[in-house]
């Protein structure tokens, strides 16, 4: 294989969850008087803990305290994204190893990872309290592939945001920006195509050209 060490971002990679959080980032954003658009969202905010401060929330505690209220009872639901679950498999077939690498609390992901049968497939799942600088700090990243005993040059990185790309850059590993035709609703082509990720796919049986 190319790669021997495969690292997979969770929300809108993995786990087809874009749509329900960007609906309740618009919904609480509304609540405090702004009217944000889904690019402004995929530019600002998703991913980023600190985004809704740079959107002129003051208390963002109590931002993403109501952003819980709206996600929580959706959240272990998130179905995989089409074809995320046969990579896998086909990946640890071959010897393979895979990482959930996610900014996400891990109450906020690991409900929908059991039930897509992914928990017993990963050798690492990391999540927001795993570490304590979070991507595009290559933190997490770094603390994955030691933890399957990997090397960062046999490694790629896949991910839907330009932090998961910056991350894997800063780790020194390769990337796959996974950008479907559908994303083209929460993030701009312009801002995407300007990550410059080693590769750029549009779905997931892309990456099967690296398993032989």
């Amino acid at each position: 294989m190319k790669y021997k060490y495969f690292l997979f971002d969770w929300d809108g990679s993995l786990g087809n969850s874009l749509p329900m959080w960007f609906e309740a980032f618009q919904k609480v954003f509304a609540e405090y008087g702004k009217r944000v658009t889904y690019k402004q969202i995929g530019e600002k905010v998703i991913g980023d803990w600190e985004g809704p401060s740079r959107m002129g929330i003051e208390n963002q505690e109590e931002f993403f305290t109501r952003m819980e209220v709206e996600l929580m009872p959706k959240l272990p639901f998130v179905e995989l994204n089409p074809g995320a679950k046969e990579l896998i498999e086909n990946i640890k077939k071959l010897g393979g190893k895979v990482a959930v690498v996610s900014s996400s609390k891990r109450k906020y992901v690991e409900p929908a990872m059991q039930k897509n049968g992914l928990m017993n497939l990963v050798d690492v799942f990391l999540a927001k309290e795993d570490v304590k600088r979070h991507k595009p700090d290559p933190m997490m990243l770094n603390r994955a592939i030691g933890m399957v005993g990997g090397e960062p040059d046999k490694a790629l990185m896949v991910g839907d945001t330009g932090k998961d790309i910056m991350a894997a850059k800063n780790a020194g590993m390769a990337s796959a920006l996974y950008y479907p035709k559908r994303y083209e609703e929460f993030y701009a082509r312009r801002l995407q195509e300007g990550w410059k990720s080693t590769y750029t796919i549009r779905s997931f049986g892309e990456l099967s050209r690296f398993l032989k």
